[in-house]
């Protein structure tokens, strides 16, 4: 049997009365969950496992919930002769706390007779664009975390301005310029073509060890990548790449349908269409998650649903925690000349997150009457 759109409004409704807030809510929140797993980029490149009160710790820094997560002690091996001895050394293993924070979306409100009166099922759709909403919020808050992991990395280097009038080949610590990029005479964020090349100078970062001008060990290397995050539109530069790049049978293919392959030069490609979010000329390669961080949900995602008099509201949130333990498990390629690092340069915001209330913009322009064709009523 097929469900209406009016049906589906109307039953929402009849069960709010007759079953409670409760059990509505219940029965909204398996959707809501099945959703959480197919929408973020961020648990797609550091699993999101789900906590319960029994696995975390009360802080002594603030009056909320932390996850201890230990992280592997250094070791290593000496050669002895038959009568010598290894030379002794204390375990002191290192450990790091994540907190926890919420995520909601819009506490949301509509009259029972406005609601009966709609031709789609509203309450569905707001239930699955709550959770968009939310995991957007997230992903973007894991970018944040991210940067600031590699901005890290970079000032151990003593280099915290990254832009192509200061680059130097000493300056990488854990980012680098595209090739096109550099070939740039001003400090801009017009965004160039990712070269074959640049993939293969960020997986090699990852791997190297890399000094300081003094001689210092920054980097200790000996890392793996494995996948690579970046834009949708960074990546339909794949399909730019030439004969020489692919060969013939991935040159004929690619002419046809473009490069539809989930991984390039080893690396499996994360792709995602939030450009508000991951703004395009940015791209990051992880290492496996066992090297770089952990990703908590706490609980289930929660779904809040009431109905005064014949007004109904209805909200949902979920309580987050992420926390990378081992900074230099990520590097970055800018594909673009200016630097939003230390003293970043002018239009900086374009390769940045947007700000958060800025999020979730429409594309349509319905609410300003651009809706073609139109009538007119005289």
């Amino acid at each position: 049997m097929d469900y209406s759109a009016e049906m589906v409004n109307s039953g929402f409704i009849e069960r709010l009365e007759t079953e409670g807030s409760t059990k509505t809510a219940a029965a909204s929140l398996n959707y809501i969950k099945d959703r959480l797993r197919e929408s973020s980029f961020a648990d797609m490149i550091v699993p999101n496992e789900r906590v319960v009160r029994g696995d975390l710790q009360r802080s002594t820094q603030h009056d909320t919930l932390v996850k201890i997560v230990d992280i592997e002690p250094g070791s290593r091996a000496m050669a002895v002769n038959f009568r010598g001895q290894p030379t002794a050394e204390y375990v002191s293993g290192k450990r790091y706390a994540i907190g926890f924070f919420t995520i909601s979306s819009l506490k949301f409100e509509i009259v029972e007779q406005e609601l009966m009166a709609y031709e789609m099922p509203v309450t569905r759709i707001i239930e699955e664009n709550s959770l968009k909403d939310m995991v957007e919020v997230k992903d973007r808050e894991f970018l944040n975390h991210v940067e600031s992991c590699i901005d890290a990395m970079q000032s151990e280097g003593g280099i915290t301005t990254f832009n192509t009038s200061t680059w130097t080949a000493g300056s990488q610590f854990s980012k680098i310029k595209g090739s096109l990029a550099l070939q740039q005479t001003t400090d801009n964020f017009n965004v160039q073509a990712i070269q074959r090349t640049d993939i293969v100078e960020l997986k090699k970062l990852l791997k190297r060890q890399v000094l300081d001008s003094s001689g210092n060990v920054v980097r200790q290397g000996r890392l793996r990548p494995a996948l690579m995050l970046m834009t949708e539109s960074d990546a339909d530069d794949f399909d730019q790449w030439t004969h020489e790049d692919y060969g013939d049978r991935l040159q004929s293919e690619t002419a046809l349908d473009g490069y539809t392959y989930n991984k390039v030069l080893g690396l499996r490609i994360v792709r995602t269409i939030k450009n508000d979010i991951l703004r395009e000329g940015n791209v990051y390669v992880f290492t496996a998650p066992e090297f770089f961080g952990r990703n908590y949900t706490l609980n289930d995602v929660k779904f809040y649903i009431d109905k005064i008099a014949n007004r109904i509201f209805w909200q949902a949130w979920m309580d987050v925690g992420m926390g990378f333990g081992n900074i230099a498990s990520v590097v970055k390629l800018e594909l673009y000349s200016g630097s939003v690092s230390g003293t970043p340069d002018s239009g900086f915001a374009a390769a940045m997150p947007t700000d958060e209330e800025n999020l979730g913009g429409q594309n349509n322009k319905a609410a300003d009457g651009l809706t073609y064709p139109s009538l007119n009523i005289f």
